[in-house]
């Protein structure tokens, strides 16, 4: 029986979840995102939108936006500050690299722009409302891994 839930979507869900709770990073983003999007971008990563000043922003794709922030401050000589981020891939990345390519200054440096605000925003509730239908298990549902409490995991992601 075990093997069988195992190629369910619960067992994936389970196998994703126990990893993410032992890799010990249960934020990525600093708290910007829900932990539930947290979970979700453990596989995926995330797009991330940095302030660098008031007329320039960083679009770029991480694993670990906040760790990436810290790697990035010494560059812009401190004044980075995570601004907006969403669970995506680096081909997502991309796409809004070519969807404001007019606003492109350098690389992945663009003006910063009402345009982009509103893209972070409508990104993020795109898949927030993806990543909703993602499976979450119940409490009764048999459990792969005995040490991973289905009905604490549930109600804290529901948060």
């Amino acid at each position: 029986m075990i093997e069988a839930i195992a190629e369910t979507p619960c067992g994936r869900f389970q196998r994703t979840a126990w990893d993410w709770l032992q890799s010990g990073e249960i934020t990525r983003t600093a708290h910007m995102l829900s932990p539930l999007e947290e979970l979700a971008g453990f596989n995926y990563g995330f797009i991330y939108l940095l302030g660098v000043d008031a007329q320039c922003v960083k679009i770029g794709f991480s694993e670990h936006p906040a760790r990436r922030l810290r790697e990035l401050q010494p560059q812009y000589g401190g004044k980075l500050r995570l601004r907006a981020c969403f669970v995506g891939d680096p081909p997502a990345e991309r796409f809004a690299h070519r969807r404001f390519a007019s606003l492109r200054i350098k690389n992945e440096l663009f003006c910063a722009h009402p345009l982009i605000d509103a893209y972070f925003t409508a990104s993020r509730e795109r898949m927030r409302a993806k990543i909703r239908e993602v499976h979450i298990c119940a409490g009764s549902c048999p459990q792969l891994n005995p040490r991973l409490d289905l009905r604490m995991l549930r109600t804290w992601l529901s948060r």
